[in-house]
């Protein structure tokens, strides 16, 4: 048996069944496993399947800033498969994201197995309650203490977005966010200065929000994290102030959060990340295939040569009388098209690198001679042919990167992840692959503070925090993420 082959589930009232086959001959009965499912704020329930069949339970309470687990049970015959280990993980995730300090519970003396393996997982023997069970055994109380998860709060101001989260773990308290797009809309992109003086009319809003949001105070806050680039100058400067400013009055932790690091994160709310892995970041400032071993490990294994595929996609909505951010148009557009455009299919020298400036002046010089010439340019036909070319010029490379690097797993990251055919291609080409396909939740493909919170958790980790003298850099390299 392999731990990818267990399912598991949290438990409903449907479950009932499945629930009095594992637990009838339990001390905690299942009608009252059922009565903590239908009643009990408090509880939460995870059942274990192997192949469609029920094999393990744990029910457990959180209360406050404690928790305590009612049962855990594995099936006799797939006992020693890590399988309540594994259950007990899930919780621990879930108890970190709630800020549990400690955990408790109580097994029978006579249980050695069981004993052995809360001692293993860190549980220590606090003391002994007589005549605890009905048949009068005694049980042992043990309790397990947590670690501590910070409460961070990360600010994103990189581009054209005012964004302030703050997170516990993989738990986002808040996640706000203040657009500019229609302010930038009528000049086809955004105009730096602009969004820098936006930045600082809407970042005290938005932290506003965010905390009440979050119902959290300032002072509960463990560390202040921020872009420090890439990105727009001036637009980094206004969420770094504020973070420093919030590091220095509260004497906390300031973590400076390199942008794209930020993206990949993004799919840890999805995901465990797999080592090794593929990070294929696409947006509109960045094109890069990273190779991450390890957290915080990234290697640069291809990148664009000239324009991002964001940028690219921008470039030739303009030039189609299309509406900024262009990237949703085209896709929006290619969708009632078909590839009848013949356009050229891009190069890059180096093996994983990539180019989108020669398709983009293709097509771009392509309209302006239809549009000399008073033809009619079939603006769905030719969204859809750029898109396939540019697309495929990108999953191509991803195919080859990943194969020659044996990854485990590909994460998808940047605004471009939104693309639905970009989307489709990659399901299709790894549906029945053992390499494992994310994307980030739509919420959290564009820039966003949820993403630079969640990197920042494992700095926090590493304790890769800045001084008050540190300053943005927009050509931060992401292999530099720990030189400020």
């Amino acid at each position: 048996m392999m731990l990818e082959e267990i399912e598991f589930k949290k438990a409903t009232l449907e479950d009932e069944e499945v629930i009095y086959e594992l637990a009838s001959n339990l001390d905690y009965t299942p009608s009252a496993i059922l009565n903590d499912i239908e009643k009990n704020v408090f509880a939460h329930v995870e059942l274990a399947f192997f192949k469609g069949s029920p094999i393990a339970i744990l029910d457990y309470w959180i209360t406050f800033d404690s928790a305590t687990i009612a049962i855990i049970y594995v099936e006799q015959k797939y006992r020693r498969n890590n399988i309540a280990s594994s259950l007990m993980k899930r919780m621990y995730e879930t108890l970190m994201d709630e800020g549990v300090k400690n955990i408790a519970l109580e097994v029978r003396k006579s249980n050695i197995p069981a004993k052995n393996l809360y001692i293993k997982e860190g549980f220590k023997e606090i003391n002994v309650k007589s005549n605890y069970y009905a048949d009068g055994e005694d049980a042992i109380y043990l309790v397990k203490e947590m670690p501590s998860t910070p409460l961070i709060l990360a600010i994103e101001s990189s581009c054209d977005e005012t964004s302030i989260s703050i997170t516990r773990n993989k738990k986002i308290l808040s996640n706000v966010i203040s657009s500019q797009i229609e302010r930038h809309r009528k000049f086809g992109g955004v105009m730096p200065e602009l969004a820098s003086r936006l930045h600082i009319e809407n970042v005290l809003y938005v932290l506003d929000t965010a905390l009440k949001e979050a119902s959290v105070m300032l002072e509960e806050i463990d560390a202040f994290a921020f872009t420090r680039g890439p990105g727009l100058v001036g637009a980094l400067h206004v969420g770094m102030e504020v973070a420093k400013s919030l590091a220095a009055i509260y004497d906390k932790p300031l973590i400076p959060v390199h942008h794209l690091a930020g993206h990949i994160y993004a799919n840890e709310y999805v995901s465990e990340l797999h080592f090794p892995l593929l990070a294929c970041v696409v947006s509109g400032g960045n094109t890069e295939l990273i190779i991450m071993k390890d957290h915080l490990d990234y290697e640069i294994v291809g990148r664009t040569v000239d324009d991002a595929i964001g940028e690219c996609y921008d470039k030739v909505a303009r030039v189609l009388g299309l509406p900024y951010p262009g990237g949703v148009e085209i896709d929006r557009l290619a969708k009632l098209g078909k590839p009848t455009y013949h356009l050229p299919i891009p190069h890059a020298f180096n093996k994983y690198d990539l180019s989108f400036s020669g398709l983009k002046t293709h097509i771009i010089n392509l309209v302006n001679s239809l549009n000399m010439k008073g033809q009619e340019i079939n603006k769905a036909d030719l969204a859809c042919s750029f898109q396939e070319v540019a697309l495929k010029e990108l999953v191509d490379k991803v195919y080859q990167v990943a194969s020659d690097y044996e990854v485990k797993q590909i994460l998808v990251a940047g605004g471009v992840s939104a693309n639905s055919r970009l989307k489709e291609i990659l399901n299709a080409h790894y549906k029945n692959s053992n390499i494992e396909l994310f994307f980030p939740p739509l919420s959290l493909c564009g820039d966003n503070a949820a993403m630079i919170a969640r990197n920042a958790y494992h700095l926090y980790e590493k304790k890769i925090f800045a001084s008050l003298d540190i300053g943005v850099d927009p050509n931060w390299e992401i292999t530099d993420f720990n030189k400020f």
